[in-house]
């Protein structure tokens, strides 16, 4: 057996990526491929932005028309299946939260007390207002914690002032956990990206492998819990994802995630831009997990048998993301047979805050900068999927066309709504007195005037998952109801322009290794 990895001094990025891979690609697949695909999503965002000029010049202003009201209905529906979607996850939250998980265990006489589990948290720069909370919701879960080992993964720039808050929680909390291990990742890795969580916790994880075999013990009896530092579980959490666990019969090909993660920690403290873009991003996760539960992907958090992260190659530092290259990676290598299962169990996590309003959100653009790059999953997947053998050509078509969907198409659809018509007019002149002109954005009008009043569901079921604090006025209440509207705003702005910078970098071929790391800071009052 080979020199535990937390042992050795000389590590190359060879002893922490996948063996079959480089840049996140296999190694097999030509370069020009890949190229391809790493263009395409800058092309098609550039190509629909530039739709209205583009007919608008040519005289070819009846395209733009039909695919505007093609785009009128498509939000129409989607708005629809939005609200029955949340309506639908938060009647389930309530049925999983209201559920005794250990007791039908007990009942069912499933084998849970054999089952162990590994949390790894990540520790950059995080002060012990934001990881103490973390750990002690965690020491408070309903499974038997003495079964969870709790990793500090460490970054070594950062080593001194994170150790200190590593011993501080150990000697606080060791007595609920089975063990709390330090491991520090090298930052003197050549090859490996640097802003995002994967290169350390792919570290600890490769870490923590190294030392139960040396134990003599079994990957599969270990859950792995994924997540950031600032995430506190609902005390059912782990329980509910043991018995998925436990009574799925693939368990191996699958992840558990919670389908309700909410950013409760600091959500109204936080400007209305973000609390509205954190609180609508919950309703869109539960939505997803509701209504599209077959394409959904690894985000954020989520449990994970460790056999299962042993056999994908862990995480690739190589690549700038953290969250869904894990889902792309091991639907690839499984042969299309990997999937997710969620569990109405809420999380608590932090909005996006920092020092200052002008701070805050300039955080929350880089952060969704780093998000933006995380499309990188959309070359990945079709490099995977290259002269790939093991995949029909059907189950190649039900991975590659959801993306086109997600990932570019959708993030078009405000802006053209918005200023499609506008532009049109503006570019050609003799258009707006057209009869098409003056009444298809009277219809629009109208049918988007309707989508509005969803609005109503919504802010009940988000108000229900993030409930106001008790001191506020009627004003102030008024006020949180009439944020709602900034929704769009958010989609032309933070949902979208980053990710558009990211897209463009991406296909003119600039690839930074440094990446955001979104800062855990409370807002200076």
């Amino acid at each position: 057996m080979k020199e535990p990895l937390y042992l050795r001094k000389n590590v190359t990025i060879d002893d922490v990526k996948p063996a079959d891979r480089e840049e996140g690609y296999p190694l097999h697949v030509p370069i020009w491929y890949t190229r391809i695909f790493e263009t395409i999503p800058g092309i098609i965002t550039w190509f629909f932005l530039f739709l209205p000029f583009i007919t608008g010049f040519l005289g070819y202003e009846d395209i733009m028309i039909i695919y505007i009201s093609f785009l009128t209905l498509y939000w129409t529906y989607k708005s629809f299946s939005f609200v029955y979607g949340i309506l639908l996850g938060y009647f389930r939250m309530k049925r999983d939260v209201s559920t005794d998980w250990m007791k039908r265990m007990k009942k069912e006489k499933l084998p849970y007390e054999s089952l162990k589990y590994v949390y790894i948290l990540p520790i950059v720069n995080e002060g012990l207002e934001t990881l103490e909370p973390a750990v002690e919701a965690w020491s408070k879960s309903d499974v038997n914690t003495k079964n969870i080992s709790v990793i500090f993964a460490l970054e070594h720039r950062f080593e001194e002032p994170s150790r200190k808050k590593a011993q501080y929680l150990t000697k606080k909390y060791k007595k609920f956990f089975r063990e709390m291990i330090v491991f520090v990742h090298p930052n003197d890795i050549e090859g490996e990206v640097q802003g995002v969580k994967n290169p350390n916790i792919n570290w600890s994880a490769r870490c923590f492998v190294d030392m139960i075999r040396l134990r003599g013990e079994k990957l599969e009896d270990y859950l792995l819990i994924t997540c950031d530092s600032d995430l506190r579980p609902h005390p059912k959490y782990l329980s509910a994802i043991t018995y998925k666990f436990l009574t799925d019969s693939s368990p191996y090909r699958k992840f558990y995630s919670t389908a309700v993660h909410t950013f409760n920690n600091n959500i109204y403290k936080v400007p209305s831009l973000v609390r509205i873009f954190s609180s609508f991003l919950t309703l869109v996760m539960i939505h997803e997990w509701v209504l599209r539960k077959k394409i959904k992907e690894t985000w954020a958090s989520y449990v994970v048998s460790l056999k299962t992260v042993d056999e994908v190659q862990y995480w690739d530092p190589q690549i700038p993301n953290d969250d869904t290259a894990f889902y792309f990676n091991a639907l690839i290598r499984f042969a299309g047979d990997f999937a997710g299962e969620e569990v109405y169990i809420p999380t608590y996590n932090d909005a996006v805050e920092n020092q200052s309003f002008v701070k805050t959100h300039t955080s929350l653009y880089k952060q969704q900068l780093r998000w933006g790059w995380g499309s990188i999953v959309f070359p990945m997947t079709f490099a995977g999927l290259y002269q790939n053998p093991n995949i029909p050509f059907w189950k190649k078509l039900q991975i590659a066309l959801p993306m086109f969907d997600d990932r570019l198409l959708f993030r078009t659809t405000v802006y053209l709504i918005t200023f499609g018509i506008p532009i049109l007019t503006l570019i050609h002149p003799a258009f707006k007195y057209s009869s098409v002109s003056y009444t298809l954005p009277q219809i629009m009008s109208g049918i988007l005037t309707t989508v509005v009043f969803l609005n109503i569901p919504i802010y009940i079921v988000k108000m229900k998952l993030s409930p106001q604090p008790k001191n506020w006025n009627i004003l102030r209440k008024i006020f949180d109801f009439m944020e709602t509207f900034l929704i769009t705003v958010n989609l032309l702005t933070f949902a979208f322009i980053p990710y558009l910078q990211a897209w463009t970098e991406m296909m003119i071929g600039k690839k930074p290794k440094k990446h955001y790391v979104t800062e855990k800071i409370a807002i200076k009052t």
